[in-house]
C-alpha cells in the first residue's frame, strides 16, 4: 500500500461533525469561523484549517480515539517552551477533550504560522536559496537545543518522566524488537546482527534538551527572504541529545540540505567521532521507520528508509 491509500483508509475511520469543530475553534480564538477544510496528512489527529471572518486562520487537531489528553498537553507544553526560546512554534490557543459518541478525544487548537511552506518553495529556489534557507533551519533549531528538559523521551499521561537511563534501556529494547521486521525488508541475518549490536551503543543522555524530531521542509515556513518564521507539526517531539535530532536532519533531508543546516547550528561533521554519533543515531531511526511501515501496512515507503539502514550499517562498519 502507498502513503495516499493508507491515508484514505486510515481518516475515513474518523469524522469529527463540523458544528463540533466549529464550536471548538470559536471558543478557542474568541472569533468566528468562515470556512473549514479537512487535511488528511497524518498519521495521529484529524485535522481542519479553520479560516476566520477576521482574515487569519487556524487548526484544530483532534487526535484519534484512546488517546489521553495528556499526552496532547506534553505536546503544547513543548511548543510553549520552544516559543519561549524564540522558536516560531504555532501559538497553542486552547487543549480540551472532545465527546465524540462513545469516545474522548483531545483536541488542540493552534494558530496558523506565516510565510511559506519551505517544500513547496524548493523547485523555485537556486542553491544558494536554498541553502540559506536551510542555513537558517540551522539557527532554529540552536534555539531548540537551549531548552533543557527533564529526562529523555515524553512524559506521560500524567506529566512523569522516566529516568534518563530506563528510557535509554527501554528506547533499545523496543528497537531490537523491530529487528525482528528486518528480515521483511530483505536485511539478512549477518546485517541483522550488525545493527542490534549497534542499538547497544545508543549514547546516553546525560543533558536532554528539547527536540522536534522531524525538521524537514515540510514543517519548515519562511518568509520572503528565505528565514524560518515557522515550525510545525509537533508530534514526534521529546527530550534528547543534540546528536539525536542532528541524525533526523540527515535521516530526513539531502545531504547538501543536511549540511546547510548544521552550518547553521555552527557544526560540521569532519570529525570522524562526531560524524561516527550522528551515524550511529540514525540506525535506530531507520529500524523504527522500517517497522513502521512494515507494520501499518504501507511497503511502497520502506525504500529510501532501507537504503538509509543500508548506508548507515556500512559507513559504520568502515569506521571500525
Amino acid at each position: 500500500m502507498d502513503r495516499a491509500a493508507y491515508l484514505q483508509q486510515l481518516h475515513a475511520k474518523f469524522s469529527v461533525p463540523r458544528a463540533t469543530v466549529v464550536d471548538l475553534v470559536e471558543r478557542a480564538a474568541g472569533l468566528t469561523a468562515d470556512t473549514v477544510q479537512r487535511l488528511t496528512h497524518g498519521d495521529e489527529n484529524e485535522v481542519y484549517r479553520v479560516a476566520l471572518t477576521n482574515g487569519s486562520a487556524v487548526f484544530a487537531r483532534i487526535r484519534f480515539p484512546d488517546t489521553p489528553v495528556g499526552m496532547v498537553r506534553n505536546e503544547a507544553w513543548a511548543m510553549q517552551r520552544a516559543r519561549a526560546a524564540g522558536v516560531p512554534a504555532p501559538e497553542v490557543l486552547a487543549v480540551e477533550t472532545l465527546h465524540d459518541g462513545e469516545n474522548e478525544r483531545p483536541a488542540m487548537v493552534v494558530t496558523e504560522v506565516p510565510g511559506q511552506q519551505l517544500d513547496r518553495l524548493l523547485a523555485t529556489l537556486s542553491a544558494p536559496e536554498r541553502a540559506r534557507a536551510m542555513t537558517d533551519a540551522g539557527r532554529i533549531l540552536r534555539l531548540l537545543h537551549s531548552v533543557r528538559t527533564p529526562s529523555a523521551g515524553r512524559p506521560d499521561s500524567g506529566g512523569n518522566w522516566l529516568d534518563a537511563d530506563v528510557y535509554r534501556e527501554r528506547y533499545i529494547a523496543a528497537r531490537m524488537a523491530e529487528c525482528e521486521r528486518l528480515p521483511e525488508a530483505g536485511f539478512t541475518v549477518p546485517e541483522i546482527d550488525q545493527a542490534i549490536a549497534l542499538l547497544r551503543e545508543t549514547p546516553e543522555c546525560s543533558d536532554p534538551v528539547l527536540c522536534h524530531g522531524d525538521v524537514s521542509p515540510v514543517h519548515l515556513f519562511v518568509d520572503s527572504e528565505l528565514r524560518v518564521c515557522g515550525l510545525i507539526d509537533w508530534g514526534l517531539w521529546r527530550g534528547g541529545t543534540a546528536i539525536e535530532e542532528l541524525a533526523n536532519v540527515a535521516f530526513v533531508n539531502s545531504e547538501s540540505d543536511t549540511a546547510a543546516i548544521f552550518a547553521g547550528l555552527g557544526v560540521t561533521d569532519d570529525d570522524p567521532d562526531f560524524r561516527r554519533l550522528v551515524t550511529l543515531s540514525i540506525v535506530p531511526q531507520a529500524i523504527a521507520a522500517i517497522g513502521w511501515f512494515i507494520q501499518s501496512g504501507q511497503t511502497a515507503m520502506l525504500g529510501p528508509h532501507v537504503a538509509t539502514l543500508h548506508r548507515a550499517l556500512d559507513d559504520l562498519g568502515r569506521m571500525e
